[in-house]
């Protein structure tokens, strides 16, 4: 008695969740088209496949309650062997199930692609992002400025990502706006997407999906989607050096450079971690490992303050690629190297984005 009591009450916490009584289901309640998109596929196949396990169960309680031991009217039928009309049942509803989910899948994965640009009268917002030890850094090559942990930008208004790591591998993910995505250290991936309304005062939620150390929990941050009146005030105040005066508890710097970039990386370890190191140290090589690590300092265990950048410097994003492809070959790092291994990645990222935007053409005419 007790396992079935705890039974319907799981299934009825089930239940409350899947109709949204039992908090926010993001997924289930998206504001832009392509997470809307993404959501009504997966709420279809879940339907779709429901057609065979809801079916499936009530056939396994039926048939369990009229064979039972003591029910003497069930039929008996000891030399029974084939069914043509049970074998098309079980095996032609879920064939046929199959092949509508392939068709959904294929079409969803064109439809949806992160790399599809959105169609919309204005023009895309381009937004670079770095996934950094443990914080996403957002730049607005366009406007000049830089974020930390916060991602603003109009409604209705294309938002172009594009993406890449200074770290380990993570993934990039905004529930209420789209899908996740990975981003790779010394490659680039893209992700667009698109706000049907403004966000509410504290934002959508964003993170990493994609465990990359002690300090990934913190790796978290705020995208805010405000009128195109609301932004063009916002990116004024940032490149004047009073972005606070929008965010008051933000904390507003000049310049987003090398230098500045370079401190920005936290340490992976825990201090218990780092005393350890210290203490157990005897190599010259433990040595300089626990000098390094106690130069790097312990994982923070609070998320990093959103943080303002009036300017940038050129060409940040891609030396950021550019340093990892560089390592990989074993190439000179002198400033001319660099800015030829610059132009070629811009170059390539080019050519990308046209072949892709060739074949979502391409695939636009086929639908």
């Amino acid at each position: 008695m007790r396992q079935t009591i705890l039974a319907v009450l799981s299934l009825s916490a089930m239940t409350a969740l899947l109709t949204g009584c039992g908090g926010d289901m993001v997924l289930l309640n998206s504001k832009g088209p392509v997470a809307a998109g993404q959501s009504n596929l997966m709420m279809t196949a879940i339907y779709l496949m429901l057609l065979v396990v809801i079916p499936s169960i009530i056939m396994a309680l039926w048939f369990g309650w009229k064979y039972r031991a003591s029910n003497k009217d069930a039929d008996y039928k000891p030399t029974w062997t084939h069914s043509t009309a049970i074998e098309i049942v079980v095996w032609g509803i879920p064939v046929i199930i199959i092949g509508i989910l392939a068709w959904l899948t294929w079409w969803g994965s064109h439809k949806y692609d992160p790399y599809r640009p959105i169609e919309a009268d204005k023009a895309p917002l381009t937004v670079q992002v770095i996934a950094e030890q443990f914080k996403w850094i957002f730049i607005y090559p366009e406007q000049n400025i830089a974020t930390i942990n916060e991602l603003r930008f109009p409604e209705k208004t294309p938002v172009s990502l594009r993406i890449t790591s200074n770290f380990t591998m993570n993934s990039f993910f905004i529930p209420a706006l789209s899908g996740q995505i990975y981003a790779m250290a010394g490659m680039q991936t893209h992700l667009n997407f698109l706000a049907d309304e403004t966000s509410p005062a504290e934002g959508y939620r964003g993170f990493s999906s994609n465990y990359s150390g002690y300090g990934f929990s913190q790796m978290r941050f705020r995208a805010h989607s405000v009128t195109d009146a609301q932004f063009a005030e916002w990116v004024a105040a940032v490149q004047s050096g009073n972005g606070t005066s929008v965010n008051p508890v933000a904390v507003q710097k000049t310049v987003l450079d090398q230098a500045e970039f370079a401190t920005l990386r936290d340490g992976n370890r825990s201090q218990k971690q780092i005393d350890a190191m210290v203490r157990n140290a005897r190599t010259d090589l433990e040595k300089r490992l626990a000098e390094t690590a106690q130069a790097e300092g312990p994982y923070k265990t609070q998320p990093h303050p959103v943080t303002y950048y009036s300017s940038v410097e050129s060409g940040l994003f891609e030396s950021v690629i550019h340093n990892y492809m560089s390592n990989y070959h074993g190439a000179d790092h002198t400033a001319p190297v660099e800015a030829a291994a610059t132009d070629a990645v811009a170059q390539e990222a080019s050519a990308s984005e046209a072949h892709v935007a060739g074949e979502h053409a391409t695939a636009s005419q086929g639908e």
